[in-house]
């Protein structure tokens, strides 16, 4: 993967570039991905300005074949602006109630191969929709502390964690830990729809 622009905006990061490989919080999505709920509410144009950035987020069903139903991955397209260009990058992610949490699986691929998820904890609020990304010291201390199963490489700011718990034990250990282990969250507003 050349470079991990999915959830830039969302932890206030301009580039996460990836080096080594494809970065995961987990092989296995949150919930099976069969029983994965698509989220209407999500669904629309959201907008993030900071400054000199300007990007579009757009969410929607990955086939437009009937209404949202159970199993029904949801399309993120991101259109980032910025004064020397312009790029767009295009994920599939897969919904999960967990509680009263709401999350996205959201599916990293390499070379056409599915490497695993990245995790999002997301609130609708209105017009708004707040979005926030796994802390990676946060989970690799969860990792370590044998509180959920996964891996962790490295040290410090270069420590890579994944979690190879299956998806029950992922949606149980959420429900535990999940506050604690996401970034403070992102706010991304509707464009009105014409």
């Amino acid at each position: 993967m050349n470079s991990l622009r999915l959830l830039l905006l969302w932890t206030l990061v301009a580039t996460a570039a990836v080096l080594a490989g494809c970065k995961v919080d987990a092989v296995e999505p949150i919930v099976a991905t069969a029983s994965a709920q698509a989220d209407p509410a999500l669904y629309g144009v959201w907008r993030f300005r900071e400054k000199d950035e300007l990007t579009y987020v757009h969410i929607g069903p990955a086939s437009t074949l009937g209404a949202a139903k159970e199993g029904q991955p949801m399309r993120i397209v991101m259109v980032d602006h910025k004064p020397n260009g312009m790029s767009v990058e295009e994920y599939l992610a897969y919904g999960a109630h967990v509680g009263r949490a709401r999350y996205l699986s959201v599916a990293q691929e390499e070379n056409g191969k599915r490497e695993g998820y990245l995790f999002v904890r997301y609130r609708v609020e209105g017009d708004a929709v707040r979005f926030a990304t796994v802390n990676d010291k946060a989970l690799a201390q969860a990792i370590r502390a044998g509180r959920i199963e996964g891996t962790v490489r490295g040290e410090g700011l270069g420590a890579e964690a994944t979690i190879t718990a299956g998806s029950p034990a992922i949606a149980a250990f959420l429900a535990t830990s999940g506050s604690a282990l996401f970034n403070a969250p992102v706010m991304l507003r509707r464009v009105p729809a014409r």
